[in-house]
């Protein structure tokens, strides 16, 4: 049983229209800035023209409650993530910080991640108390970075290094140690009885 209250899952088609409800909802300026307004076509019409990668935020019996992001950056295995809890009513349970453990550990263990970069508003205060929790390393500040309420606020950028992230928390393997092991087994067990010889001598 996972030991998270929450798991990730892929967009389907059903979830345009709760999409676009959440992108004319407070949740979505707090998580970007912006009220976009967009409808369930125009949702469909954004994911397939950003680099973005989007996944929905599930509590464990199904309720889709947001949306985490994440993109390769230029540079190798850099990469820019972000996350919405899109359900007010589910503000403060700490699922966001959730879904972003969740992520970032899938992008160190399977997409061989080195560096798991963030940002956030100035105006949003659980995201900036998340961030300076001391997880997240803050690296900067960019200036009148948002436009909120008619006037502009900063953004905070930062990120965690793969060790520093191991550090913070123990692996926690896919596969069983154990599986992996019995695997490795098996393949010696046939090499000892199959060996393994150059194609050129195996006539001889």
């Amino acid at each position: 049983m996972s030991k998270y209250s929450v798991t990730l899952s892929p967009i389907g088609h059903d979830d345009y229209e709760m999409i676009s409800r959440w992108t004319s909802s407070e949740a979505w300026i707090y998580a970007s800035g912006i009220q976009a307004h967009m409808s369930a076509a125009d949702v469909e019409k954004f994911l397939d023209r950003v680099d973005d990668n989007f996944l929905v935020v599930c509590t464990q019996d199904g309720q889709a409650i947001g949306l985490v992001s994440w993109k390769q950056e230029d540079t190798p295995g850099n990469y820019v993530v972000g996350s919405m809890i899109g359900d007010p009513h589910m503000w403060g349970a700490g699922f966001g910080l959730e879904s972003v453990i969740i992520l970032v550990r899938m992008l160190f263990e399977s997409r061989n991640a080195h560096r798991v970069g963030f940002s956030c508003g100035a105006f949003n205060e659980r995201a900036v108390e998340n961030f300076c929790a001391g997880i997240v390393t803050v690296e900067g500040i960019l200036r009148d970075y948002y436009f909120v309420d008619g006037q502009y606020y900063d953004a905070l950028v930062g990120s965690i290094l793969r060790d520093e992230f191991y550090a913070r928390r123990e692996s926690t393997p896919v596969i069983p140690v154990a599986e992996k092991q019995a695997a490795r087994a098996v393949i010696g067990e046939f090499i000892r009885k199959n060996p393994i010889v150059p194609r050129n001598q195996q006539a001889e």
